[in-house]
């Protein structure tokens, strides 16, 4: 992973930091990304939930604080939004593929 996705990220200091203002900075990001930088990093988020829901057996609850989420529910809540799925649910599915790709 890139970096450390459980530190809050202000987008106004990483605006001063590209020596943009705040509403400059956020037109940019969406412009060439076509999404907000919020949405972005949220997406980054669930990513590396996603993984390690997939690859670990870590509890949920330790996976929300990992990614950055305040509690359980608040990474429940985003995870849905993203996934249609709750992380049990999610991680469920992705152990039932990974149990069908190794079989021969």
């Amino acid at each position: 992973m890139a970096g450390d996705l459980s530190i809050a990220v202000s987008i106004a200091e990483i605006a001063l930091l590209c020596r943009l203002s705040l509403s400059h900075f956020v037109r940019a990001f969406s412009n060439t990304l076509g999404v907000t930088p919020y949405a972005w990093f949220m997406r980054k988020r669930i990513d590396h939930a996603e993984a390690l829901l997939a690859n670990s057996n870590l509890p949920i609850v330790q996976i929300a604080l990992e990614c950055g989420f305040s509690d359980q529910a608040h990474f429940t809540k985003a995870f849905v939004k993203a996934t249609g799925a709750t992380p049990a649910r999610w991680r469920r599915a992705a152990d039932r593929g990974n149990r069908m790709r190794r079989a021969p």
